[in-house]
């Protein structure tokens, strides 16, 4: 079996759009890295709401200006990091699949880069006296990162077809950079209109608001859904889609929800001092939040702790160590993006069907009567394990089967891990081969 999975990963790594993936995510991993550093501080540490605002009583010794000035220092970094990831995603998806081929990777990422702008755009009426740009920005952030490759990777094959072949020196004159300059102009036409094609057609069909309506259908499902066996196939396609680059539909079946099913087991669990007898067991949401999501989307500080186990590639490991303080208060974007897992099919299988493991072992429990049902408020920045504990007023059954869910978590990432350290050491084989027969030639 493993030598079966061995096989399937490295013919998939194999395949160039998954090469370029995997090259583009490693380039922009220093950014989600500190935004998602950023992000933990500003939503874990310096929120009203956070956890360890409330343990460290901030309000009651920090100055007003200082924590103030930290919570939009913080939120405006990581915000402006994550808004315009795309943009640098683009850049390198396109950079990258040209220089594959030997054209001019510079102006291809240029060229993807004011692709993805055009075809986020929104388009105004003739009659409009608001001169102000605007873009669709969830198609340029990373909510929306398999848009932003997907653009990439159609502009260098663009310039694969129409660029002229281009070998990099370390001194250029002007001649030779004007001789580049006219060379990209017909893949940058051709990549430009089709641009500003799907640019246009997405304001005509109102692309944003069926977006829109789609994401509110996950939302609304992740609020009022009573029954789990309903919740379970929207969570597999909200992650299967995480995992592909769009977090919006998992982020908004999971939001945290005010639903009337969710205030009634909070009214029970106040009234009666506890909520083993609340009126909706089996909420998806609540049951996912507490038991499915330790570290974020796809059990993420599980697989982290796996890797800093076992995995031998330093740099891997260096991603692991750096993305684990984030990722243990929720925030995973740097695990995401720089292991990496997104697109990744090796960690497709686990991230997906893990959570789901979780939540039908937790609703076992809950219908066995084991654990009562997490009624209470969970503050921000809670690490993933101590949820369930805090969402059921302190029930130390909770913590224990959160605790061993957590661990058989961890042990069912380890040969997953173990494969992932063999198709390395394949491919670093594969680049070294072809190293050589570039320098051979």
């Amino acid at each position: 079996m493993e030598n079966i999975v061995l096989r399937a990963t490295l013919w998939f790594r194999k395949k160039i759009f998954f090469r370029i993936t995997d090259q583009t995510l490693k380039m922009v991993m220093p950014l989600a890295i500190i935004g998602s550093f950023f992000q933990f501080l500003w939503r874990s540490v310096f929120s009203d709401d956070s956890l360890i605002s409330n343990i460290c009583y901030f309000d009651n010794w920090m100055p007003d200006s200082v924590y103030n000035a930290a919570w939009y220092a913080c939120q405006g970094l990581s915000n402006v990091i994550f808004n315009t990831m795309g943009l640098f995603v683009v850049y390198f998806a396109a950079h990258f699949t040209a220089k594959t081929y030997h054209k001019d990777a510079q102006m291809a990422g240029l060229t993807g880069m004011l692709s993805l702008l055009l075809c986020t755009y929104r388009f105004k009426q003739p009659d409009s006296s608001n001169l102000q740009m605007n873009f669709n920005w969830r198609s340029l952030g990373v909510q929306s990162l398999i848009f932003a490759l997907v653009v990439g990777y159609i502009v260098g094959l663009i310039f694969r077809f129409l660029g002229a072949d281009f070998r990099h020196v370390s001194h250029e004159d002007s001649k030779r950079i004007e001789k580049r300059a006219f060379a990209a102009f017909k893949p940058l036409v051709l990549s430009l209109t089709l641009g500003l094609i799907v640019g246009a057609l997405a304001t005509i069909v109102q692309f944003e608001v069926v977006a829109s309506n789609i994401y509110q259908f996950f939302q609304n499902e992740g609020q009022n859904n009573l029954n789990i066996w309903e919740y379970v196939p929207l969570l597999i396609l909200a992650l299967v889609l995480n995992w592909m680059g769009m977090t919006q539909p998992i982020l908004q079946l999971t939001s945290n929800s005010s639903s009337a099913t969710t205030v009634a087991n909070l009214n029970y669990a106040l009234r009666h001092g506890s909520s083993w007898n609340v009126p909706n067991k089996f909420l998806g949401n609540s049951i996912y939040q507490s038991y499915g999501r330790f570290g974020g989307s796809g059990l993420t500080l599980a697989l982290l702790i796996a890797i800093l186990l076992i995995y031998k590639y330093q740099n891997t490991v260096r991603v692991a160590r750096w993305s684990f303080i984030p990722t243990l208060f929720s925030s995973n974007q740097g695990a995401l993006v720089g292991i990496p897992i997104i697109l990744n099919p090796l960690y497709l299988v686990p991230y997906v069907f893990l959570p789901v493991l979780n939540i039908l072992i937790a609703a076992s429990a809950i219908a066995l009567g084991w654990v009562p049902t997490s009624a209470y408020p969970i503050l921000t920045g809670t690490p993933g394990p101590l949820v369930a504990f805090i969402g059921t007023n302190g029930n130390w059954n909770a913590l224990i089967l959160s605790l061993l869910l957590f661990v058989m978590d961890i042990l069912l990432y380890l040969p997953v891990v173990k494969i992932a350290a063999k198709v390395e050491d394949e491919i670093t084989r594969i680049n070294e081969r072809e190293g050589r027969e570039v320098a051979f030639e």
